[in-house]
């Protein structure tokens, strides 16, 4: 089980404990919608979102170092056996913590795991207009490669623009 402890932030394990501080944050569609998923209607959302995408390996709740406050989710998944050395960085930060700096954060530490774990370039995507994470891509070091129209989003019933950033690892 890894653990990564940052300045201000802890990256860990999901636990069941969570559902109902996962369900407060994800309940605002402002997160979900960013992210490609619905808002969570119930605590059941929560508990489903836990016994499955948050339950993969290299999936983190990002809490706060101090008092151990969840305030959102980061994740690598590296599981294309097409693709090898490639792997998807996803992350939300809950409405409450947004402005602190928290994405961009937890991003430098995910970005050191990927290293660990022998991982050559991390693909990064942003929906067209949501400007903070096209920001925390730039912070995190990440270059523009690509935009993608009309990508169906079945969990939200949309088609949207997709921002594809990536960054190299040099030297591997």
């Amino acid at each position: 089980m890894t653990i990564i402890d940052t300045a201000r932030l802890r990256l860990r394990p999901w636990r069941a404990t969570d559902a109902p501080h996962l369900y407060e944050l994800a309940k605002d569609p402002r997160i979900g919608l960013a992210c490609g998923w619905a808002p969570h209607t119930s605590i059941e959302d929560a508990h489903q979102a836990l016994s499955t995408v948050l339950s993969s390996s290299e999936t983190y709740a990002v809490t706060q170092l101090n008092g151990g406050e969840l305030v959102g989710a980061i994740g690598l998944r590296i599981d294309d056996p097409d693709v090898p050395g490639v792997a998807d960085l996803g992350y939300w930060i809950g409405s409450p913590y947004w402005g602190r700096g928290y994405a961009t954060e937890a991003g430098h530490a995910i970005i050191g795991r990927a290293r660990e774990l022998g991982v050559k370039t991390i693909v990064l995507k942003y929906f067209d207009g949501n400007s903070a994470s096209r920001r925390v891509s730039e912070k995190l070091g990440f270059a523009w490669r690509s935009r993608e129209e009309g990508v169906e989003y079945p969990l939200i019933g949309k088609r949207l623009t997709v921002h594809r950033t990536e960054l190299v690892f040099s030297g591997r």
